[in-house]
Formats: structure tokens, C-alpha cells, sequence
């Protein structure tokens, strides 16, 4: 009977780690689909107001008041050029074709990083020697953003993480003098308001703030990876390249405390 109660409690501990990382999955879906939206939304706003203002004056004052002002972006002036020739209806219709992204990405991209990672996506795996995107992502985020004085915990840590067996939550102590202890990770006397156990039935570790958050950083990138090889991330491949980056990113940014 013990055995068949700790079986079920696996069985369930499983599926709820799957519903949680398909609601996440759901919720950065539709973060992105309302992004989409909004700008569609501004877009047409915008060419509603170029119209307005063609129909209120002669096209001959339009564009000679234009010439004077400064320039505009390219979806503008392309709206613009072709306000006198159509009707707001063939207008609207025609704004489904511009490519949004042209005023969405207004970073520079890497295309080294980009083609390193379309060819991940043709056969997602995790591993440091899977692709050369994962081995790019380890060797600068990854292992950076692990390494901690407790080199031994810090291997079983990422260990654990490939295979999505670590838990981490908080500790709540009465008060704040019970919270100080020696950080299994970083060997300092601190505040140590977490604590890490890798596996089901595991040691907890006592670990400090610094520490949960640059593992956490960690997590949230491979939990990003597992939607993606789950076909969970329904977006283009720049949309989730572009994630990828906000997830290095963050762990750049935990490894420095920021």
C-alpha cells in the first residue's frame, strides 16, 4: 500500500510539473499574440489619421506640407504614397501584407546567433554538445551563471536541471535570525530564504537569494527549451529566437546580482 501511495504521488507530481509548464506555455503565447495585436491596432490608427488628413485638404497642399517635414518610416511613407489611389477599405485590407517586424525588432541582430539557432530548431535537443547554439548558451550563460564556490552541488544542480528534477521554494522562518545560515552554494553566513532539493526525495539545501535567483534564471531557460521541443511555442522563428535572448539576458543579469 506504501508503495502504490508513493507511486500515485509521483504519477501526480509528474502531471501537475506538465499542466504548470503548459500554462506557462499558454500564458507567453498570448503575451505575444496581444503584442501582435496592439501594434496591429496602431498601425491601422495611424493610417485612419493619414487618411482623415488627405480627405480634409487637396492632395497638392498634402504633399507639398509633407516635403518639409521630417522623415518618416517606411511603413508611413509607403502608406502615404498610396493614399490618392485607393480607398480606406483596399487600404485596410492592404495592411495585412507589411511586415510588422520592420518596427517591431529594433535591435541588432546577431545572424551568427540566428542561423545557429534555426539549425537547433530543425532537431531541438538539451545537451552541451546537442548543437553549436547549445553549446554557445552553455558556455556563456549556463556554466557562467552556475558556478558557484561549491563546485560539487553546483554539477549536481545543472545535472538536475537537464532532467527537470529540482525543486526550490521559500522558507518561512518566524524570524529573520532563524533564516541565517551558511548558503550550501556560495559558503557565506547569510540570509538564506530558500532551499534547493534535487530529486523526489533529496537533501534541502539552504541557499540565499543570490543564489535561487541565478538558478532560476537557468530553469526559466530550460523550461523555454522543453516547450519548444514540445511544440508548445507556436510563434515564427524569430519570435522565439528573440526570447531566447531575453532569457540569456536574464541570466546574465542574476549572475551580477542585477
Amino acid at each position: 500500500m506504501v508503495e502504490q501511495a508513493k507511486y500515485a504521488q509521483a504519477n501526480a507530481e509528474q502531471k501537475l510539473k506538465t499542466a504548470n509548464q503548459t500554462i506557462d506555455a499558454l500564458v507567453l503565447e498570448n503575451t505575444q499574440l496581444k503584442k501582435s495585436v496592439n501594434e496591429l491596432k496602431e498601425i491601422i490608427n495611424n493610417c485612419r489619421s493619414s487618411l482623415i488628413t488627405n480627405r480634409s485638404s487637396p492632395v497638392t497642399s498634402v504633399l507639398s506640407s509633407t516635403e518639409q517635414q521630417q522623415p518618416e518610416s517606411s511603413i508611413r511613407r509607403i502608406v502615404r504614397e498610396k493614399l490618392h489611389k485607393r480607398s480606406s477599405s483596399d487600404l485596410q485590407q492592404s495592411l495585412s501584407s507589411i511586415d510588422i517586424s520592420t518596427k517591431m525588432d529594433t535591435n541588432v541582430v546577431d545572424t551568427v546567433l540566428l542561423r545557429e539557432f534555426a539549425r537547433w530548431e530543425e532537431k531541438p535537443s538539451i545537451g552541451c554538445d546537442s548543437s553549436a547554439c547549445m553549446h554557445r548558451v552553455y558556455s556563456e550563460d549556463i556554466l557562467p551563471c552556475l558556478t558557484f564556490p561549491n563546485a560539487d552541488l553546483s554539477s549536481r544542480i545543472l545535472t538536475a536541471i537537464e532532467h527537470n528534477d529540482v525543486t526550490m521554494e521559500t522558507c518561512h522562518m518566524r524570524t529573520i535570525d532563524e533564516n541565517m545560515k551558511v548558503c550550501s552554494l556560495m559558503g557565506d553566513l547569510c540570509q538564506c530564504n530558500y532551499r534547493i532539493r534535487l530529486g523526489e526525495n533529496g537533501e534541502w539545501y539552504p541557499i540565499s537569494r543570490l543564489s535561487r535567483n541565478r538558478i532560476a534564471s537557468v530553469c526559466d531557460f530550460f523550461t523555454f527549451i522543453r516547450h519548444v521541443q514540445s511544440g508548445l511555442v507556436k510563434s515564427d522563428t524569430r519570435n522565439r529566437y528573440n526570447k531566447i535572448i531575453e532569457l540569456r539576458k536574464q541570466m546574465a543579469f542574476a549572475r551580477l546580482g542585477l
